[in-house]
């Protein structure tokens, strides 16, 4: 009796390790924590200069056909809009921003910037403007604490800048769209907080360390984060 109460222990206690032991090798996997995230947010951008706009198509004047042109400009840009970006973690520490896309349209109060192209007054009207913020690829250090972490990131991207302009016909004034596109290399200091095992809150400060000239401007972001 004895031997077949020992038998069935030595059983259950097989089955038991056999349970365990393969969750508790995936708990120490060096793969788990991996996996795609998925980023949505709402955020403030500001930069001091925007880049050297040109006329997208030729414009009719009164007086003549006024070839394509560039306008220099002084002016800087701030705005408000959305933006969805995607990247990858690797384990919980490493992270590798891969690709996102933002829009961004004027707020607050901008002064007129007065230039010209091809010989004729030109007003760009920054009030009228916007951005399209292209995300390019990066890399970034995590740094977990119980339902918190931080993350440090470094990126590279570019904005394309469009708007309007107001060209001198004689006593006239014709509008001309305009577009203007700047490399752009920034950080990204992020703090988030865990809601789930799947959904962060995430607020972010991203310093444009290069973009048109060093250290151009920044962005303030709140996001919603969706991954493993």
């Amino acid at each position: 009796m004895r031997g077949r109460l020992a038998a069935l222990a030595t059983t259950l206690g097989a089955l038991a390790l056999s349970a365990v032991v393969p969750r508790a090798a995936e708990a120490a996997s060096p793969a788990r924590g991996s996996g795609y995230e998925l980023r949505l947010g709402l955020g403030f951008a500001a930069t001091s200069r925007i880049p050297t706009l040109r006329l997208s198509e030729d414009t009719s004047l009164s007086s003549r056909e006024l070839v394509s042109g560039t306008l220099p400009t002084a002016g800087g840009f701030r705005g408000l809009g959305g933006y969805a970006d995607f990247a990858y973690v690797v384990r919980p520490r490493l992270t590798i921003p891969l690709a996102g896309l933002g829009f961004y349209g004027a707020v607050g109060d901008h002064a007129p910037v007065r230039s010209a192209v091809d010989g004729t007054l030109a007003t760009v009207q920054p009030w009228r403007m916007f951005a399209i913020d292209l995300l390019g690829p990066g890399l970034g250090l995590r740094l977990t604490r119980r339902r918190y972490f931080f993350e440090v990131a470094a990126r590279v991207g570019a904005v394309v800048y469009g708007g309007k302009a107001a060209l001198a016909a004689g006593r006239d004034a014709v509008d001309a769209d305009v577009v203007g596109i700047a490399f752009s290399a920034r950080a990204e200091l992020s703090g988030c907080r865990r809601l789930d095992p799947e959904q962060r809150v995430c607020l972010s400060l991203a310093p444009r360390l290069y973009e048109v000239r060093p250290l151009a401007g920044a962005s303030l972001n709140l996001s919603w984060v969706w991954g493993n």
